[in-house]
């Protein structure tokens, strides 16, 4: 079998083999509880029983062939023990001990030991706390074990134990299938769990708390089926500060990697990316209750005019829109309110109606019918134990019923965590409604599901998907050799990139070229043992006739002659003073996600805004163009005040090179920078007026 098809044995077991000592009696009355209805055996040459169920001496005098094994002995044992179960031909283990490759380098040697003993079989982290399936009642699981059987909810993939022993012990009324603890990933990477869980039409969302990914090919191809059936990812990455980098090394032996390129992949691929634990519950709650709505229109209801203020304040952080009330909807609305009520949206229905069933649903229900693609209603219960809370059960009855009959997605949500009761939050879940607690992380995770629905919507109308498609890295060893400026740019020319249009001659034949070339002219210092041009004084502009060219390179000769540099040619090209704006392209190579394209403003403005973009390849003229409008120093190229606009088209066209140039070269090029590519007017093109390339020898 292969490993997928072992793994699916293992979320779905008719039997279990537990190998260890006393510690398996928790583990084994996990499974008993969670309705486990297979076969349990326990493998334990000294004891006769653990847990009531007597023990086998040996993996071999196992009774039948274990579809699923969990292994808590110590490390060294645990690669024997694996082997066993691989040999008796086991779906799928989990592999509880530390040790292994997040120790350093003798916990390297025996990681691989453990990957080559496991064969096809699905292996569980090492450094892992393991797999919880409550569709199935399987609970591989050595802590205290909290949820319950369920037949629809979202998955839980995890790189810590602790994070994933936390999630399950919620208050957040979310329904949890699966929790995965990965640990180190030695065999199967987060994203190798994506796939099997897209199988299952019971899971609507899948929630990651995740420091480093193993296999970035594989997560985008499972990423990208998860967004085409519309199951939302929900990714919390930590490791994004220096000594968060560091733990997450050492924690399960994970890179961090560029989070900018992390960042890149998100949205590439429409993953809903969360700063907390508390955003991840509440993200993944209205994921998977809610329908996606067609668009980023709110109708607000509440009963507080600082309700209104707040929650206008924070939709509008995330440039979601408030449409006005349409005339006919103000109609409706003055019937049931009073003279005084204001008629907007937001909608400060006021306490006139407040606990009155029939005047709340019927303007819940006009808030519904109007131009709005989700409503939400602003609800802070009291404090339990303090009075009794009818009123507000009615608004929420009220909801309901208005839902029912104009089915857009629908939240509540409340200013305070706390002041939403588990009673109300289920009833409605149970309605299709998200109970969203606590105003900054309720409106995040509505913001978020619209900005899905938005990239949903694009890919659903590409022509081919599979072009977002991550690459895998490659492996670059030993030195790279930089080429020089001219053998650079006619490298990438090749593939469109548009140059000055220059020659390249030895000092003899310097004048002459100029002549040819056409003044003003560039003169530039060649050699492959040049990268500063500037600093070494290899850089004349704006030379107008052959005298001053003359005398320019004797000068500039004398200065490369000086620093060992004699054998140097020169670049002529004309001079182009044109320009509306510049850009730098550069080529990154990164040990997770191979060649990156970083796009930036250039200039004297390169250092003062710190303006760039990055774009994982391969890319589309789309993905091209948006990270060029997202610079801000694009307002240059579009007309800023009164100047021309630049070539934009010419600027993704060489963009589209360089990409190209990266996607030939995946496996040599190291290092890659036009800088700047000058972008004249519109019509008139955009030039590399410099280039650099490294390639490994």
């Amino acid at each position: 079998m292969t490993k997928q098809e072992n793994l699916q044995r293992l979320f779905s077991p008719r039997s279990i083999v537990f190998v260890g000592g006393s510690n398996l009696a928790l583990p084994i009355q996990n499974t008993r509880d969670i309705g486990f209805d297979g076969e349990i055996w326990v493998v334990n040459p000294k004891c006769a029983e653990i847990a009531g169920i007597p023990c086998f001496a040996s993996i071999a005098d196992l009774p039948g062939t274990p579809d699923a094994a969990f292994v808590s002995i110590n490390a060294k044992l645990t690669v024997q023990a694996v082997a066993d179960l691989n040999k008796r031909g086991c779906g799928g283990v989990v592999c509880y001990a530390a040790g292994f490759a997040e120790v350093g380098d003798n916990g390297d040697e025996l990681q691989d030991s453990l990957v080559e003993a496991a064969g096809d079989m699905a292996l569980v982290g090492p450094n892992c706390y393991g797999l919880l399936n409550f569709t199935n009642g399987v609970a591989l699981w050595p802590d205290r074990l909290s949820g319950e059987r369920t037949d629809k909810g979202v998955a839980i993939i995890s790189q810590s134990g602790n994070v994933a022993l936390n999630l399950t012990m919620h208050g957040r009324s979310l329904s949890i299938t699966h929790v995965i603890s990965v640990g180190n990933q030695a065999v199967l990477g987060a994203g190798d769990y994506i796939e099997p869980l897209l199988e299952d039409d019971r899971v609507t969302a899948i929630g990651f708390y995740i420091e480093g990914l193993k296999d970035i090919e594989t997560f985008s191809r499972a990423a990208l089926k998860a967004l085409e059936k519309g199951v939302p990812l929900v990714v919390l990455k930590a490791g994004t500060s220096e000594i968060g980098t560091q733990l997450t090394m050492s924690h399960t032996s994970s890179l961090a990697g560029s989070d900018d390129m992390y960042q890149a992949m998100f949205d590439r691929l429409g993953i809903l990316r969360v700063h907390s634990l508390s955003e991840l519950l509440e993200t993944l709650k209205i994921a998977s209750l809610c329908e996606l709505p067609k668009g980023d229109r709110i109708g607000v209801l509440t009963c507080s005019g600082g309700d209104s203020a707040m929650l206008a304040d924070s939709l509008d952080h995330y440039n979601l829109q408030l449409p006005s009330l349409s005339k006919v909807q103000e109609q409706k609305l003055g019937e049931w309110l009073p003279d005084f009520a204001s008629l907007s949206n937001p909608l400060d229905y006021n306490t006139s109606i407040w606990g009155n069933l029939e005047a709340c649903t019927e303007v819940f229900g006009i808030m519904m019918e109007g131009d709005c693609d989700a409503t939400v209603l602003a609800l802070d219960f009291p404090k339990q134990g303090i009075g009794d809370d009818h009123e507000w059960q009615v608004a929420v009855d009220s909801l309901i019923a208005a839902h029912a009959n104009h089915p857009k997605t629908c939240a509540v949500i409340s200013n305070l965590s706390e002041l939403m009761p588990e009673n109300a939050r289920q009833r409605l879940a149970k309605a299709g409604i998200a109970p969203l607690q606590s105003l900054k992380d309720g409106v995040a995770a509505l913001a978020r599901l619209v900005r899905y629905g938005e990239r949903r919507r694009q890919v659903a109308a590409m022509d081919d998907p599979e072009q977002l498609l991550l690459r895998g890295p490659s492996l670059v060893e030993g030195e790279s050799k930089m080429l020089d400026e001219w053998a650079s740019k006619q490298l990438v020319s090749r593939y469109g990139l548009q140059l000055p249009g220059g020659r390249c001659v030895s000092k003899a034949d310097v004048v002459e070229a100029a002549d040819e070339v056409g003044y003003p002219v560039v003169m530039k210092g060649v050699s492959d043992r040049l990268a500063h041009k500037t600093e070494a004084g290899a850089v004349m502009l704006n030379l107008k006739d052959g005298s001053a060219v003359a005398s320019a390179v004797e000068v500039m000769a004398g200065r490369l002659a000086e620093q060992g540099l004699a054998d140097a040619r020169f670049l002529i090209e004309p001079m182009i003073s044109d320009f509306v704006g510049e850009l730098i392209i550069g080529l990154k190579r990164d040990e997770q996600f191979g060649l990156a394209l970083i796009i930036g403003t250039g200039g004297i403005l390169v250092n003062l805004l710190n303006d760039s973009a990055i774009m994982l390849l391969p890319i589309t003229r789309e993905a091209a163009s948006t990270a060029v409008l997202s610079l801000k120093g694009s307002a240059l190229l579009r007309g800023f005040r009164g100047r021309p606009e630049g070539d934009l088209e010419a600027v993704v066209d060489a963009i589209m090179a360089v990409a190209d140039f990266a996607m030939d070269h995946w496996d040599s090029v190291t290092e890659l920078d036009i800088n700047p590519l000058m972008v004249r007017p519109k019509g008139k093109g955009a030039v590399a007026a410099d280039a650099l390339i490294r390639l490994q020898q």
